[in-house]
């Protein structure tokens, strides 16, 4: 079952990689008004997390026209996604997204990711391939659900 601990997100925010936290963790009083946190927790330890937004943030420069497209059309954003090494090669991640998804069935999602070996795995959980984007000399592959 997912957990919503938008109201304390920084124990979440402790297992991100320092330059995710870096840009997220100073803005945050700004990002929480159109941000949810939702974690995965297996014994009171997270096991899996992401922040869904539903409005654009300053992270989103890459795609700022995609980002206008999808919010405008009632699509949320998953950011941050996030399991922690040692809780990898377990399906936390892909129980996180399901339990997302199973939450409310009427939502649709978009994402974007710079890592293409996560390609398959989006695709896995019902995820679509919509294009590549060049952003300073980095590209990175948007996703729908």
């Amino acid at each position: 079952m997912l957990i919503d601990i938008t109201n304390n997100p920084f124990p979440f925010f402790s297992l991100l990689p320092k330059d995710w936290t870096d840009g997220l963790v100073p803005n945050w009083n700004l990002l929480k008004n159109n941000a949810t946190v939702f974690v995965l927790e297996n014994d009171t330890e997270i096991c899996a997390g992401g922040i869904i937004f539903s409005k654009i943030t300053p992270e989103m420069d890459s795609c700022k026209e995609d980002a206008l497209y999808y919010f405008s059309k009632n699509y949320l954003y998953v950011g941050y996604v996030w399991v922690p090494e040692n809780k990898r090669n377990r399906n936390y991640g892909f129980n996180w997204f399901k339990e997302l998804f199973k939450a409310d069935k009427n939502k649709h999602y978009w994402l974007v990711t710079e890592d293409k070996m996560l390609r398959k795995f989006y695709e896995k959980i019902g995820f679509v391939y919509q294009k590549t984007i060049n952003f300073n000399e980095e590209e990175e592959e948007l996703f729908c659900y």
